[in-house]
């Protein structure tokens, strides 16, 4: 599990400099070719290109070719050196003047439960949604439950693609061919990848299959959210955690949910996984519950990252109209979503006062 943001280098751009402006970050390389970069970014996990204008085109423009590339790869942030002297000077105005403030990386987001029925589906597609509307659309949803996929359920995506439709073509797949594969959420603007129709077609889906397809959609996106099956022996489980920047785990208030989830955060600690990686969300929380917020945290030991309250006439008539309640407007559950949502990930913004104009925080990513 990693969330170190990578550059690679298109020209003169200067090493050093980036290193300056981004301590953080790894340099995965430094090319002499545009062509290059198209061919290395396919098959390299990369958040940014810092591209040197001076470089050479064949059969277009510099600008022609920026264009085309950031369609292409729109989860793939582009920044254009502008030479001052000798090295070239990064210039980081958006439009409207802004400086971005922070490099925000791409990022896998799963969201699991070891036990079934606390709502994890629900969370999944909620924080989804909020994310792509913060994004504009710059946000994927993988329906990886292979033997229970109801986010098209919850979606109201039943007809369309699937994941199973890509795996003839996934090993000569582009981070962009992902889009024929995928349905979009109009709402939100949400990118999504359907499970299985039926639970046999399941069996056709590999562990290298899901490791092929996080890869792509977090190159085509840049924030992916994974819905998982509650079983942690899963091999798709097992894959999803090691590919994941955050692990939303999901509990409820009663004793077998809060059993399980301790359990599942010693296997994480055993494995070597970081605790602040592991974001405990409480689901269909109630004030009527002898298991209250406070003793949930005790009995864990962690913070809670969210608390998520139980409305379950709203909940119900989200699912049958297919639209997600972060698009509901003054409601105490989606102010909620998005308050766990913003904890996440830094792509959401939100507040009380301007919840549904959340914005994005401007970076070097979206």
């Amino acid at each position: 599990m990693t969330e170190r943001p990578t550059i690679l280098l298109a020209g003169d751009a200067c090493e050093k400099l980036v290193k300056a402006r981004w301590p953080e970050a790894r340099v995965v390389g430094t090319l002499r070719d545009l062509a290059l970069v198209e061919y290395f970014v396919s098959d390299l996990r990369v958040d940014a290109v810092v591209v040197d204008p001076r470089l050479a085109t064949k059969g277009e423009t510099f600008d022609q070719w920026l264009n085309r590339f950031r369609s292409a790869f729109p989860g793939i942030e582009v920044v254009v050196a502008q030479s001052k002297g000798q090295e070239p000077a990064f210039s980081l105005e958006k439009e409207g003047g802004a400086t971005a403030p922070k490099f925000l990386t791409s990022q896998t987001v799963i969201v699991w439960s070891p036990k079934g029925g606390v709502g994890k589906t629900f969370l999944a597609t909620n924080l989804a949604c909020a994310a792509a509307i913060s994004t504009k659309g710059k946000t994927g949803l993988i329906d990886l439950d292979l033997y229970s996929p109801d986010v098209s359920v919850h979606l109201d995506l039943l007809d369309g693609p699937t994941i199973t439709d890509l795996l003839p073509v996934i090993s000569d797949l582009r981070p962009d061919g992902l889009d024929k594969y995928a349905q979009r959420h109009g709402p939100s603007g949400l990118n999504v990848i359907c499970g299985p129709r039926r639970p046999e077609l399941s069996e056709l889906v590999t562990v290298d299959h899901i490791k092929k397809v996080l890869s792509l959609a977090e190159k085509r996106w840049g924030l992916v959210f994974v819905d998982t099956p509650p079983d942690i022996t899963s091999e798709v489980v097992g894959e999803c955690v090691e590919q994941a920047s955050k692990i939303v785990l999901v509990t409820g208030q009663d004793p077998p949910a809060l059993r399980q989830c301790k359990v599942a955060m010693e296997i994480f600690h055993k494995l070597g996984i970081k605790q602040d990686s592991v974001m405990v969300v409480l689901n269909r929380a109630s004030k009527e519950s002898p298991i209250h917020q406070e003793k949930v945290e005790e009995f864990l030991g962690v913070e809670l990252a969210g608390v998520v309250p139980e409305d379950r006439k709203t909940v119900e008539r989200s699912v049958f109209e297919g639209k997600p309640v972060a698009l509901y407007a003054k409601t105490e559950i989606s102010d909620a979503i998005w308050e766990v949502a913003s904890r996440i990930t830094p792509a959401v913004h939100w507040t009380k006062d301007h919840k549904k104009q959340s914005r994005l925080r401007r970076g070097l990513f979206w």
